[in-house]
């Protein structure tokens, strides 16, 4: 499995409708080193793809993911919002997302709320994808899952600090001391940490990774960090900025 690269935030986004199976592929067929799909259960119990609790933004539809049934869900168009040019592509399952990706060589960043992430880590083992899936979801979840799953992957999502302030020293420490202690293989930072943070988690053998980037200059400076995955809505174009930097580095590394 990849040990660091790019993440493609719900799929190829960037170029097709976000949370759907042409958006899983195409990152899949760009050579993406992860990629993260949100995961939420409806009214007749089907795991679907839907980053927000309502299908308002990214369909034709309107309505709680968890009061429509999934025929009701099936029946909606996931595409045209994106572009007219999509039109016709549906919602997809939990299992349909997993299906339409390699079964090795790419990670599966699986978001999921507390109430279905025992369900999700059962669903990645019937798919036989616990060495390349993992659940993102908080530390009380992650511990259930583990009663049903004891092997399931897991990021710790129990963030200590809000998203649009500036974290405190401690506030960063606590959650990769956290991650660290829970034994989670991951984290998902949404502001840069010390370094040594960056030293605490990779010696407990924990990945990193950094939601998001999506300006190819802001790049080097994660990467001097320490970040291992880089979650980006921007694939090719961060993709590109990251191979390009790895070229310049093996090449004074050469020198």
């Amino acid at each position: 499995m990849p040990g660091g690269g790019i993440c493609a935030h719900q799929g190829d986004n960037a170029a097709f409708p976000a949370n759907t199976v042409p958006a899983f592929k195409s990152a899949g067929d760009k050579g993406a080193a992860m990629v993260e799909m949100d995961v939420k259960r409806c009214a007749t119990g089907e795991l679907v793809i839907m980053h927000d609790s309502t299908v308002d933004r990214t369909t034709n539809g309107t309505g709680e993911i968890a009061k429509l049934t999934f025929e009701q869900i099936r029946a909606l168009d996931a595409g045209v919002k994106k572009n007219p040019k999509f039109a016709g592509i549906k919602v997809p399952t939990f299992d349909e997302a997993i299906d339409c990706l390699p079964k090795d060589g790419i990670w599966i960043n699986v978001h999921c709320s507390d109430n279905v992430a025992d369900e999700v880590a059962k669903r990645i083992k019937t798919q036989g994808r616990l060495h390349q899936a993992f659940i993102a979801t908080s530390l009380n979840a992650i511990e259930r899952a583990r009663k049903a799953v004891p092997e399931i992957l897991s990021c710790n999502m129990n963030r200590t600090g809000n998203r649009n302030v500036a974290w405190t020293p401690e506030q960063s420490t606590l959650y990769a001391t956290q991650t660290v202690d829970h034994r989670c293989n991951f984290l998902q930072l949404i502001t840069p940490c010390s370094a040594g943070d960056v030293k605490l988690l990779h010696d407990a053998g924990a990945k990193i990774s950094y939601f998001g980037c999506n300006e190819p200059e802001k790049l080097q400076k994660l990467l001097d960090l320490g970040v291992d995955f880089i979650l980006t809505d921007r694939l090719d174009v961060i993709q590109a900025k990251y191979q390009e930097l790895k070229n310049n580095k093996r090449g004074r590394d050469i020198d």
